[in-house]
């Protein structure tokens, strides 16, 4: 049931979502995933989404005071964990022992080691509590303990309807790499700091390998353009959507280069990126090959899907236009993209929740128990004709813009494919 309610709501806040795992059985040892924390509330809702066993996440202890997040922390069998900063008594001992128990049910915990959450995109120097946990339970007689790196990728964590990917990591086998970081004889408990340490530093390198680590955000999204044209020209359809996962796992390789060769591919990348924004066109719209008739079967289409669906997309705007303008003027509040991706998808369920609520209480009145189950099955098809339609009008938008772009563009075409090779050679010779 978790992962469903954290299914539908992930597909309804974000327009696509890919998981990418590398290769490993994740289903039976008992797991200690470690992630980037940069989207607040959503994290742990699209790791419950993307990870193959539904994680019982260590959050703060503040949570638990708000009654509502209370219930929901209980019910996802949430642990809370202290932090100084929070002030007030506390101590973790619980949380240990509650970890510890968790593990040896062979459970899978999840917990964010920076200890913050990060409106940068790179990952902060990370906390030693997954060590410290992960050598607690295995001294307490818990073995073949795994801790997995994830890492979470927005395209937009502030905004609905974006791209995100999440790109798990291979598990680090923990009696493995206690048996290589401790000599015969010493203590390979949480009490040893050097084994603590090393084993934190283990655990960082490899979340840093999967998740956002670039230096600003200038480097972030030139890197993200650069490996979605790089993908493009070696994909069989150049016209298809580059795969999100893929785009940010090659951006992140690339952001691990040495500061000379991130120099000159960058430089690359902007000197055709500069070209292209002189005709008003991007990349995936100058590979799109948009002619006029293309286009004109792209709006022949759309008409035809506006003819089927705009009866409900009517419905769909009446019933969930003060929702709609609730999360609008939530996004319009100033405050740290981190906080926004918290309380945009927060407000949006809790919006449209309401507004459904109150429309089956109608129907229920009206018409019964059956005319109220009705109505609640429909709200979701209702919404999902409105974003339909509306992601279309973007989709054929976009595709305009192609076709004026590349009628505009036939004049460079030598001068924007000479530096698009170069761009297109800087990064393959990079990777």
């Amino acid at each position: 049931m978790i992962r469903k309610i954290a299914s539908l709501m992930v597909r309804g806040v974000y327009r696509r979502v890919e998981v990418y795992r590398a290769p490993a059985d994740l289903s039976g040892d008992p797991q200690l995933s470690v992630s980037n924390h940069f989207g607040g509330f959503a994290d742990p809702l699209l790791l419950i989404y993307a990870m193959p066993r539904v994680p019982r996440i260590i959050a703060r202890d503040v949570i638990w005071k708000i009654p509502v997040a209370r219930s929901v922390m209980k019910w996802v069998r949430a642990i809370p964990v202290h932090k100084r900063e929070d002030k007030g008594p506390g101590s973790n001992d619980v949380m240990f022992a509650s970890a510890y128990e968790a593990l040896e049910e062979r459970s899978h915990l999840m917990i964010f080691p920076e200890g913050i959450t990060r409106d940068e995109p790179s990952i902060a120097p990370i906390k030693t509590g997954a060590a410290r946990i992960a050598l607690g339970a295995r001294a307490s007689g818990v073995d073949g303990i795994e801790i997995t790196p994830a890492g979470i990728h927005y395209e937009n964590k502030a905004a609905l309807r974006s791209d995100v990917s999440v790109l798990v990591g291979p598990p680090l086998d923990l009696d493995a790499a206690v048996e290589q970081l401790v000599p015969a004889g010493e203590d390979a408990g949480p009490a040893n700091r050097a084994l603590v340490r090393s084993l934190t530093d283990d655990i960082e390198r490899r979340l840093r390998h999967v998740a956002p680590d670039f230096s600003d955000w200038e480097e972030a999204r030139t890197l993200t353009r650069g490996a979605e044209m790089l993908l493009r020209s070696v994909a069989d359809d150049p016209v298809a959507p580059v795969p999100v996962a893929a785009r940010d796992y090659v951006a992140g390789y690339l952001g691990r280069k040495p500061d000379d060769e991130k120099r000159q591919i960058t430089e690359a990348i902007e000197t055709y990126g500069d070209a292209l924004s002189d005709l008003d066109i991007t990349d995936a719209q100058l590979q799109s090959g948009m002619t006029g008739r293309r286009f004109l079967w792209r709006l022949i289409g759309w008409l035809v899907l506006s003819v089927v669906l705009l009866p409900f997309a009517v419905v769909g705007v009446l019933v969930n236009w003060i929702p709609f303008l609730v999360v609008k003027a939530v996004g319009l509040l100033r405050v740290a993209p981190a906080v926004l991706a918290t309380l945009k998808p927060i407000s949006a369920i809790l919006a449209f929740g309401l507004a459904w609520g109150v429309v089956g209480w109608g129907a229920f009145r009206d018409f019964g128990a059956s005319g109220a189950a009705l109505a609640l099955l429909l709200m979701p098809v209702y919404l999902a004709a409105v974003i339909v339609l509306t992601e279309r009008v973007q989709t054929l938008w976009t595709a305009f813009r192609a076709w004026r772009g590349l009628s505009r563009s036939a004049r460079a075409d030598d001068i924007i494919e000479v530096q698009r090779r170069e761009a297109i050679s800087a990064l393959s010779e990079a990777l």
